[in-house]
């Protein structure tokens, strides 16, 4: 789930009046060229609001990126807290049929006494006679050859009967014969004393002696990005970043708090490199059969401080945040959805579909406004030069993966020509995140539709629904295989049957080859829209390259926080911390007091909310401000200067 990025509250001037001076172009060398500097929520399909008769305060959210915490709630329902930096689940693991097996043995721990019950064993498999000839064999003490040395038994044996020699011999023997099938024949070659015993790997435990494959471990990271962190434990411990595994990424600016896990990384070398880790503590170790995936979560808990609340009190506000409460908020996709930059994630997504990748390539490496120095000189060099081993000599090297993948493909190849080839170099889930966008951009303006046409009083005739259980997935996907796992149908409301439905069981697609749009005008939104950028919908299903054939997914339009409450605090010094992060709870800090006499107010806000929903899009509604990055950061820097 992607949680709120950097947000400042406007105040009931309203962000439209602003954003019009503000916006700005790009150079025209860009393929973006006379775009505005971000894009907006207007332009991203945020239009609407459910709150009625309120025109916002003013606010600033991540004044510090301390004043922002996530902690990821498991499938179970828990929220996940990082408690001990040190203590770790680690059961004797279970153990394996083999070793129950040679436990049974009983092998004596005398060699002697090993030695002569070993042909008390083989006798009932061999005979006595094969038996007695074996043990005189062993017997023989002098130095010989190895041919003087070996025995065939002179017949064939079954499969039980040899594998009943193996385990005596491997278990009762291992000092005093090797013991091996040739041409279906059995023979044993008299050990010299200075040969090591053979290992059984079958009996013996391998090193990884833990109950499960997967080292489980609570994440807590600060202004940092997930896979940042796993990615400076995998340079630490000199693995692939491949074996870690999250649920789903956390924002960067805040301090987050998930689950990950480790294929078959012991936790005290976990502990290890958390001692060496920039930004992030690892802890809450314990061990498990599977990896953690994507998508593996009930949601998130979110924990956000309103600094400088202005224009707002006790009084005016409560209505609105029991509103909030009680009504919900539009669970649009929020601006983070589509990247932060001049040239958004949908855009780029919209190449993708339609496999121009000349310009794909085109856009994620050509210059844009408002990035810092070192990549935009990096960005200008490629567009002047087209030189991928000069662009990537000056790309810094915890920036850009997109564009460090497709440089070093075009190095590696000695040509810019293949341009579909260097974009499936870029990590899988980079890829995908480009063509979702889209889907995004479209749902989002749909549903801007569906409530300026029909409001949100309740189902109408022509909606979809499915039924909202209590704190849902409200992202009801299609499996890449549908055969694979069960479809969430939605049913058609019609008169007869729409007042069985609430509002909040009305979906909406997101567009995809497998879904069903309603059967009412907000069906032209999708046709309409996506014919402007030279796609529609059944088109979808006709990519060349099967991971971009989107099947599509619903999605519940109206969602309602969990557990929300809010706390109102005073403070004098913004540099202060007023909430307590896991980490510093395990080191025994307290919980920031509000100070009754406080120069500042603050608004403390608690809730949950499920997968995929952004919490960016419920502080909207509360505050009626513009949540594009490029205002934010534009309002922080006038708080900055101020100060």
């Amino acid at each position: 789930m992607a949680a709120s990025d950097q947000v400042h509250a406007e105040g009931e001037q309203g962000p439209a009046k602003r954003l019009k001076s503000e916006s700005a172009v790009t150079d025209t060398a860009s393929p973006q060229a006379q775009t505005p500097a971000y894009l907006r929520e207007i332009d991203a399909g945020i239009a609407e609001f459910i709150t009625p008769g309120w025109s916002g305060f003013d606010a600033i959210i991540k004044h510090r990126y301390s004043d922002f915490f996530v902690n990821e709630i498991d499938p179970h329902g828990n929220v996940v807290h990082l408690t001990s930096y040190t203590d770790a689940i680690d059961p004797e693991p279970p153990k394996t049929e083999a070793e129950i097996e040679i436990e049974a043995l009983n092998v004596p721990g005398d060699a002697q006494a090993a030695f002569d019950e070993a042909f008390v064993r083989l006798e009932p498999i061999l005979g006595a006679s094969d038996a007695a000839r074996i043990k005189a064999h062993l017997e023989v003490t002098e130095e010989q050859t190895l041919e003087q040395r070996s025995l065939v038994l002179g017949r064939e044996l079954d499969k039980d009967q040899r594998k009943g020699v193996y385990m005596v011999t491997n278990n009762f023997l291992p000092t005093r014969v090797t013991c091996e099938t040739v041409d279906g024949q059995l023979r044993f070659i008299r050990r010299l004393p200075k040969d090591k015993a053979p290992s059984d790997k079958r009996g013996q435990r391998s090193k990884w002696a833990h109950a499960g494959d997967y080292c489980h471990f609570v994440m807590q990271k600060e202004n940092q990005d997930s896979m940042d962190i796993l990615q400076q434990i995998a340079r630490t411990l000199k693995c692939n970043a491949r074996v870690f595994g999250m649920a789903g990424t956390k924002d960067k600016r805040g301090i987050t708090v998930q689950k990950c896990s480790a294929f078959r990384i012991a936790h005290d070398r976990l502990i290890w490199a958390s001692r060496k880790l920039r930004g992030g503590r690892l802890g809450n170790f314990s061990y498990g059969e599977k990896e953690i995936k994507l998508g593996e979560l009930g949601g998130n808990q979110f924990t956000i401080i309103l600094r400088h609340v202005q224009g707002a009190d006790a009084v005016s506000l409560e209505p609105v945040l029991l509103g909030i409460r009680n009504t919900g908020f539009i669970n649009y996709f929020g601006m983070q959805r589509f990247g932060t930059q001049s040239i958004s994630s949908h855009t780029i997504g919209i190449s993708v579909l339609k496999s121009d990748w000349r310009r794909v390539i085109d856009l994620i490496l050509c210059p844009r406004i408002g990035e810092r120095d070192d990549v935009a000189k990096a960005r200008n060099v490629w567009d002047t030069t087209r030189d991928p081993k000069a662009t990537l000599e000056l790309l810094p090297r915890r920036a850009a993966l997109a564009e460090h993948s497709v440089l070093q493909h075009f190095i590696k190849s000695g040509s810019t020509n293949n341009c579909s080839a260097a974009f499936a170099c870029i990590p899988r889930n980079l890829r995908l995140m480009y063509v979702h966008a889209y889907q995004s951009f479209i749902w989002n303006h749909a549903v801007s539709e569906r409530i300026r046409v029909f409001g949100t009083k309740g189902a109408v005739p022509g909606d979809l629904v499915i039924v909202a259980s209590d704190f849902s997935d409200n992202a009801h996907a299609k499996s890449k295989a549908p055969e694979e796992e069960a479809r969430v149908v939605p049913v058609l409301v019609t008169e007869e049957n729409a007042s069985d439905y609430s509002i909040y069981d009305v979906v909406l697609p997101l567009p995809g080859w497998d879904v069903r749009y309603p059967e009412h005008q907000v069906k032209n939104v999708y046709e309409e829209l996506m014919a402007k950028d030279g796609l529609s919908p059944s088109g979808l299903a006709k990519h060349p390259l099967k991971e971009y054939r989107l099947a599509g997914a619903y999605r519940h339009f109206l969602i309602k926080p969990r557990d929300f409450t809010y706390e109102w605090m005073r403070y004098n010094d913004d540099a202060l911390p007023l909430a307590r992060s896991d980490s510093d709870a395990i080191e025994g800090k307290h919980d920031p007091e509000s100070i009754e006499f406080g120069q500042n107010v603050a608004l403390k806000l608690k809730f949950d909310l499920p997968p995929s929903a952004y919490a960016t899009m419920l502080l909207r509604e509360l505050m009626r401000t513009e949540t594009a990055a490029g205002y934010q950061t534009q309002l922080s820097n006038n708080t900055e200067s101020k100060e």
